[in-house]
């Protein structure tokens, strides 16, 4: 937790740095502004990639013990979006994931070990408006304000083996939810940004259907309001616009 807090203030404090530094280039060499496409009829193109790799042995996990445990989970996003006028944009977003994870349990109870494999797919269709609210005059630095509407599908199969008894668990996901996404966009070459973001305030309704062998189908409807803010959970991508 103390490394991640260390990490999130780093990335704040450097952006905060490159900021100051920008205003006093600018201001003693008069020229060397960075050229910012954010006008109306402008395009961006950009995208994010998560990649998060795991491997335990003799792990307690509350309600049994991972022997050996191996995981890996990757997304990827891409963005698109047209200047509907100055510093405002309309786009679609497209996203798609996958987890995969195998281990060895034992049951505390039975002692009782099981191999059980799981992999999950899962896509999104994306679109949303975008504000950027300038920092700077010359428009290097903005606050960005990105709301969105969400239709995601998520698949899943998960398949325990004990005492050579096999069961398997198929699942099957879709919902609709709307979320706001705040950030901070710095241009570091010609068109070309990073942008660093956080989800801080969302609403969703998800339907789940679940298939198990030698268990009756099982249908939940959910719906939630999210209102947390959490900064150690930062999106960080990368922006070309032209």
């Amino acid at each position: 937790m103390n490394r991640k807090l260390f990490y999130t203030g780093l990335m704040l404090g450097i952006l905060a740095q490159l900021t100051y530094g920008q205003q006093d280039s600018i201001k003693n060499y008069p020229g060397t502004e960075i050229d910012v496409r954010l006008d109306k009829g402008d395009f961006f193109v950009g995208g994010t990639l998560g990649l998060n790799l795991k491997s335990a042995e003799n792990q307690n996990q509350l309600l049994r013990t991972a022997l050996t445990e191996g995981s890996d989970q990757f997304s990827l996003r891409l963005d698109g979006a047209y200047g509907l006028k100055d510093d405002f944009f309309i786009g679609l977003g497209l996203m798609v994931g996958a987890t995969n994870r195998e281990g060895d349990y034992e049951d505390p109870n039975s002692g009782d070990i099981s191999n059980i494999k799981f992999h999950s797919t899962s896509y999104s269709v994306r679109p949303f408006i975008k504000n950027h609210l300038p920092l700077t005059p010359n428009k290097r630095f903005n606050l960005v304000i990105q709301t969105e509407l969400g239709f995601f599908i998520d698949q899943s199969i998960e398949e325990t083996n004990t005492n050579d008894i096999i069961t398997r668990k198929l699942t099957d996901e879709w919902g609709l939810s709307l979320g706001i996404r705040p950030g901070l966009l710095a241009f570091v070459m010609r068109n070309f940004a990073v942008e660093v973001s956080v989800n801080i305030a969302g609403i969703g309704v998800t339907v789940t259907e679940i298939t198990q062998t030698d268990m009756p189908d099982v249908i939940v409807s959910s719906a939630d309001l999210d209102l947390k803010i959490d900064l150690l959970q930062l999106n960080l991508g990368f922006v070309t616009y032209f």
